[in-house]
């Protein structure tokens, strides 16, 4: 019996590494573009639910020390700041721009009014509407006047 030579191939063609580099590429790209959208979203939920936090805060400070606190939106500093009338005592802080993790800019936060005085009975002197938008994805804080803050 005659013996023949086989040649058997060792690794790979060059033609085979491209094609396996250019799908692993095309699905890390894909991956990349959904994982930023959720971290976006993300961000903006956690923001919302902060502020939504600290207004509601705003409410059972006024309560507890039965006396007037103001909420005040600094559009410079993206931050609401919980004060006193006097503004000599800051009882809560929140940023919402990227010094604060969030990385919203001014463009993305829309607040009205900007100045909300909460009085010791529960009450408030108006309604507050805050929007938090990135990149599409929209939250929208409202409280109202009795101290019910929603996040929708």
């Amino acid at each position: 019996m005659a013996e023949r030579a086989t040649s058997r191939r060792l690794g790979f063609t060059f033609l085979e590494v491209v094609v396996v580099m250019s799908i692993i590429v095309s699905l890390t790209a894909v991956a990349m573009v959904q994982a930023s959208r959720v971290i976006t979203q993300n961000k903006v939920q956690r923001a919302a639910q902060m502020l939504q936090t600290d207004i509601q805060q705003a409410f059972a400070i006024a309560g507890r020390n039965r006396k007037p606190v103001i909420l005040r939106w600094s559009s410079v500093l993206l931050e609401l700041q919980v004060t006193n009338r006097a503004q000599t005592t800051v009882y809560r802080r929140s940023g919402v721009g990227a010094g604060a993790g969030f990385g919203l800019s001014e463009a993305d936060v829309t607040v009205y009014p900007t100045t909300l005085t909460v009085f010791p009975n529960g009450l408030a002197a108006d309604t507050m509407y805050i929007r938090l938008s990135r990149n599409g994805f929209t939250k929208v804080l409202r409280a109202s006047r009795a101290g019910i803050v929603r996040l929708q």
